[in-house]
């Protein structure tokens, strides 16, 4: 086993092209700048829509979403949702073929990779899903990995000074400030032991402070955020740029760790931009259709956002964790099931929407298809049409469109587990540089569209952030195998085969992109989705493990999977 990794991997969540581009053409990441300069920095497509479990697998398998079959933080079964981990993966990982092709691996805290891999280097497993805020032994592969980093950085290993994101207090802000910066500082820390102590032929780690930074800081980091409060400490306004040089230190640290003939990739899974004022409530647009009802005689009820911010609230961090274990694992899918589908008649609705805030969709109601359907296939077209007509009339207060386009399923997904995502994606228009904030209807009556102010404006975590994701993933390579420039076009599904080229390994069969890239995935169904070597056996999580994610509730306070 050599001393040093040949390849090394960093991902960096939600650092978009744009903004690294200028914040490095500016002197504030002068080690990723470093590394574009000996080689090249360019611009990475990403899913439709650019969400961090479709896009992170889709670099771990080389597919698309609709063949590695993760669609999102959930997986729906009727008017239920349930967690989804990498036990509903379809497809093994990029990892596990480059040890199955002679290389040893280890890779830390990517998404959606709990239970870990049992590589012959190491893995430990990201947050997995937004229930989860600390980690446990159940994290790391091999376990003895566990035991000897614990005694290195204690028991918070994986916890990193963990941020309670449901509070909204001006004092979380000012602990976010410090606290993200020293996380950043402190993968980098680890990272740099486990290159030490545990080497290996490719390592791969995974930073994630510029997303949350990006969610919660945008409004004070951009002076023309229409979601910027009126007043706030001076030092939060720098908050965001503190945590791009954090990273970029972090990364600087990692690349000196690994050894000047590393050969290097940076990867991001989307970028991040501002949320506009505009609220758009997709249920309340159905209803206004005429395609969604609600049930009769209902009492009122709390709508999704509100109770995704109340909820966890109510209950002490330490507690959190307790009250979910009692209930078996089984309330949080529970509850989130009932927050996105409770209280719709069934079977006077045609059309219902998840109104998931960074992905705004809608589901048709087919017979057949789903317990209570009422549209036929054969009318599917039609009601696709009715809610295109309905989407494309929205007007912002100002007079502007809300939606660009709706997209038909169809011409995203191809893959054989396409039916795991929604019928219609609704792509929003710019609204000045910022795009609408799609927030929970509730069941009261209201407008489609409206105009968030007060505390809505900062949200919190389950409600509509001033930061929201955008499709400028970002690609840097440099080294001995690294290629010498950009290819036009390339995706995040593109990106594990660059891994692979760069470990001198071919590419795995089942993989839809290539280096170079050939534009666009391989379309339709491959005979290879269901058998291909390694993936996994099972769907979805065990009791035992469904219990172990509720538990993860501890000081995230998710109420979703």
């Amino acid at each position: 086993m050599r001393g040093k990794p040949r390849v090394l991997i960093i991902g960096l969540d939600g650092v978009g092209f744009e903004l690294l581009e200028r914040m490095a053409a500016d002197g504030l990441a002068p080690n990723i700048a470093a590394i574009a300069a000996r080689g090249f920095m360019c611009r990475l497509e990403t899913t439709r829509p650019p969400t961090t479990f479709p896009a992170w697998t889709s670099f771990l398998t080389g597919a698309i979403p609709s063949r590695h079959g993760l669609p999102d933080f959930t997986i729906r079964s009727g008017y239920r949702v349930r967690f989804a981990g990498a036990a509903d993966r379809r497809l093994p990982t990029v990892l596990s073929h480059l040890e199955r092709r002679g290389a040893t691996v280890g890779a830390a805290w990517f998404p959606a990779t709990y239970p870990p891999e049992p590589l012959s280097g190491y893995q430990i497993s990201g947050w997995d899903s937004p229930v989860t805020a600390a980690g446990d032994p159940s994290f790391v592969h091999p376990a003895d990995l566990h035991a000897d980093l614990e005694a290195a950085f204690g028991a918070d290993h994986v916890a990193f000074d963990t941020l309670d994101e449901m509070r909204s207090d001006p004092g979380w802000y000012l602990e976010a400030a410090e606290a993200l910066p020293r996380r950043a500082a402190r993968r980098a820390e680890i990272a740099a032991w486990l290159l030490e102590r545990r080497p290996v032929d490719v390592a791969a780690f995974w930073l994630g402070e510029a997303d949350t930074a990006s969610h919660h800081f945008w409004a004070f980091h951009d002076p023309g955020s229409p979601r910027r409060p009126d007043s706030f400490a001076p030092g939060l306004s720098r908050v965001l740029t503190d945590v791009y040089r954090a990273l970029d230190e972090a990364v600087g640290c990692i690349v000196e760790a690994a050894g000047e003939d590393a050969s290097i990739a940076l990867i991001s899974d989307h970028g991040s931009g501002g949320s506009s004022d505009v609220a758009l409530h997709p249920n309340r647009m159905l209803r206004d259709a005429g395609l969604l009802e609600l049930s009769r005689g209902v009492l009122p009820r709390l709508d999704a956002g509100t109770a995704r911010g109340i909820l966890p609230g109510l209950v002490p961090p330490r507690l959190r964790r307790a009250a979910f274990r009692a209930a078996g694992g089984i309330a949080p899918a529970l509850i989130e099931s009932r927050l996105r589908f409770g209280g719709i008649d069934w079977s006077r609705t045609r059309a219902f929407s998840d109104e998931l805030a960074y992905a705004p969709a809608v589901w048709i109601n087919q017979l057949g298809r789903e317990p209570r359907g009422t549209v036929r296939a054969r009318d599917r077209e039609a009601v696709a049409r009715e809610v295109e007509r309905a989407a494309l009339a929205l007007r912002s207060p100002d007079g502007e469109p809300i939606v660009r386009r709706v997209v038909r399923r169809e011409e995203i997904h191809t893959g054989r587990w396409r039916h795991l995502f929604p019928d219609l994606l609704l792509e929003l228009a710019d609204q000045g540089g910022y795009t609408p904030a799609c927030v929970p209807s509730g069941a009261r009556p209201g407008p489609s569209v409206t105009r968030l102010s007060g505390d809505a404006l900062l949200g919190r975590k389950g409600r509509s952030l001033p930061g929201c994701h955008t499709p400028d993933a970002m690609l840097c390579a440099a080294g001995p195998s690294a290629p010498s420039a950009p290819r036009a076009g390339a995706a995040i599904h593109d990106a594990a085969a660059l891994a692979t080229a760069m470990a001198g390994v071919a590419p795995a069969p089942w993989f839809d992109g290539s280096w170079p890239p050939a534009g666009g995935a391989r379309s339709g169904e491959r005979k290879d989705d269901a058998r291909a070597p390694g993936g996994s056996e099972r769907r979805g999580y065990t009791a035992a493990e469904e219990r172990v994610v509720a538990a993860r509730l501890k000081r995230l306070g998710y109420l979703e999977g």
